[in-house]
């Protein structure tokens, strides 16, 4: 899943999985995209199936390196938590908790992507360093 300059970002990473529809509930909130739903069931909720509700932290686990497949534990809780964190850390991302449902049959989070911030002033040079 690595791209040429390494693993990528959080946010295109995420961006990537939600496009591609390999996620149940994984989708855009809006036609802007810039507002997505996570499903987010406990473990401890009746219906819960560690192989669905956990792909997708468990994709990002071995995308970051923190699960080796045939060789560490399964790990749905410590998985969800790293993502969870991830999210939270991040700048790019921002939990829109009034959109999100926890207490439902189906829970999710809902995240806005934060727009990127792009220097707006020209870059600028010594007069000595001047590129000729």
């Amino acid at each position: 899943m690595a791209g040429a300059g390494g693993p990528l970002r959080l946010r295109d990473w995420l961006v990537a999985q939600i496009e591609s529809g390999r996620y149940a509930g994984l989708c855009w909130e809006d036609a802007d995209k810039t507002l997505f739903r996570i499903p987010w069931k406990h473990a401890a909720r009746q219906g819960y199936r560690a192989q669905q509700d956990a792909a997708l932290f468990r994709a990002w686990a071995i995308h970051k390196g923190k699960h080796l497949e045939g060789i560490d534990k399964e790990d749905p809780p410590t998985w969800k938590t790293r993502l969870r964190c991830a999210l939270n850390k991040s700048a790019d991302f921002c939990e829109v908790r009034e959109r999100s449902h926890r207490d439902s049959s189906s829970p999710y989070k809902v995240y806005r992507i934060v727009p990127e911030v792009r220097a707006s002033y020209p870059v600028s040079f010594p007069e000595s360093t001047q590129p000729r």
